[in-house]
Formats: C-alpha cells, structure tokens, sequence
C-alpha cells in the first residue's frame, strides 16, 4: 500500500452521473470510505452547493459542523487542517450545501477544493459539467461517469463522454449500473462509448435500506467490494505512474 504521506496518497476523484437517479452520490460515498481506510483519510464533498443530497446520502443531516453557505465568504485558500475538523463527519468528512441553500461563489468551491488538494484524498461529487466541474475534472487524477444500460440512458452517457474526455483523456472510468445481470451486449457498448469500465454495479435493496437507517453506503456486500477493487487499482496505477 501507498504510504499516506506520499503525494500519491491524495488524489482528486470527481464523480458524474450521466443521467439523474443512478446512484452517483452513494458511488462517491463509497469510494470515499475505501480511500479513507487505505489510505489513512479522505473528504467527501457535495459539488451541488445549493442541495442537500451528500448529507442525505451519508446520513450526516443532523452532525453538526460547517456546510458550504458557511463558507460563502472565504477567499483564498485555508488550513486544511482546521477546514476538515470543522465539518461534519460521518465515516469521513462531508462537506455539503446541508439544504439552506443560498449563493457560493465558484472560486469558493475550487479554493477549498485547492485547500485539501495534496494533503487528503478528495472526491467530489460533480452536479453536471458546470465550469466548476470542468476545473476540477481537468486536475483530477481520476474521472468517473456513472452510467444506466437503458438507451435512453446510453445517449445520456455518450454525450457526457464526449464532452468530459476532452478534458480528462486516458483518466476517464465508466460505471455501469443496471437492475439485473451485466448486459450481454455490455462488451459491445463499452467499445463504442471508448471509456475503460471500472465497475458494474447491480441495484442492491440492502443499499437502499442501508440508506433508510442513516447508515453509510457502502460499509458492506457488492458496491463495498467494488468501490475497493477501483480504489485499490487507482492506488497501484499512480504508483506505477510515479515510478
């Protein structure tokens, strides 16, 4: 494993869906509790500064500590440190809009990402492909697009896909998810949409009940193992890289 104090050990995931209802934030959620636990620490953050969702999808609605409208008038960049005692942490910290809303300047968003950048492992939950999202993906070391099977879904996704590899190239992952089996024409899709496919997530109904309770996505079954496995085989390809 990475040693947690080398610059290896804090890469930058941004994670997309290609359509709405995929499971986007419970992937983010996931990969960010794997990281946390090979690598010593992670931070979860919300790329929607005006919703609530992260906090939902963690559980962490009621935890106290700060949410972006809180940091509506930081400039400049800050001490991780504090930044990361200060917000509300579940199995690793969240940073989240909390659901009050309210404006948050883009430059916000990019200095606190800035702030944790090179000192902990990030992921970022990506909203869309806003300016913010494209300066993140473009310092990402991984880029994730999480996809539906369904046509309608596919078209989502080939879109997304051609507009996010202009900016992240050869670091850009598919995540398919369906309700049942992986297709058999999968292998097909995947060449034709040109993306390396990281994980095939299966809709799991101890997930959603898992959610119901307030508990972490992820902890445990299917997308616990997936979510490692991609974690584990970032970990070796920047170490590699680095070599």
């Amino acid at each position: 494993m990475t040693s947690s104090s080398s610059p290896l050990a804090t890469p930058l995931v941004v994670v997309l869906g290609a359509s709405g209802g995929l499971g986007a934030s419970t992937w983010a959620a996931a990969l960010a509790r794997r990281l946390s636990l090979h690598l010593g620490e992670c931070v979860l953050v919300d790329g929607d500064v005006r919703g609530g969702g992260l906090d939902m999808t963690c559980g962490t609605e009621h935890v106290p500590g700060l949410r972006w409208p809180d940091l509506a008038r930081l400039r400049g960049t800050t001490s991780c440190a504090r930044l990361i005692a200060a917000l509300p942490c579940g199995e690793v910290p969240v940073l989240s809009a909390g659901g009050r809303g309210g404006a948050v300047p883009d430059s916000v968003v990019l200095d606190v990402v800035a702030s944790m950048r090179g000192v902990v492992p990030v992921v970022v939950d990506l909203p869309g492909l806003t300016s913010v999202a494209e300066s993140l993906i473009e310092g990402a070391e991984a880029v994730h697009v999480v996809s539906g099977l369904q046509a309608r879904r596919l078209a989502d996704t080939e879109a997304l896909i051609r507009d996010v590899g202009e900016l992240a190239g050869a670091r850009l992952g598919l995540v398919t998810r369906s309700s049942g089996g992986i297709a058999p024409e999968l292998d097909e899709v995947l060449e034709h949409l040109g993306a390396a496919h990281l994980a095939h997530l299966r809709t799991d109904a101890r997930v959603l009940r898992d959610g119901e309770r307030g508990e972490w996505p992820g902890l445990r079954g299917a997308l616990r193992d997936s979510a490692d496995r991609v974690v584990l085989d970032l970990v070796d390809h920047l170490s590699v890289g680095a070599a």
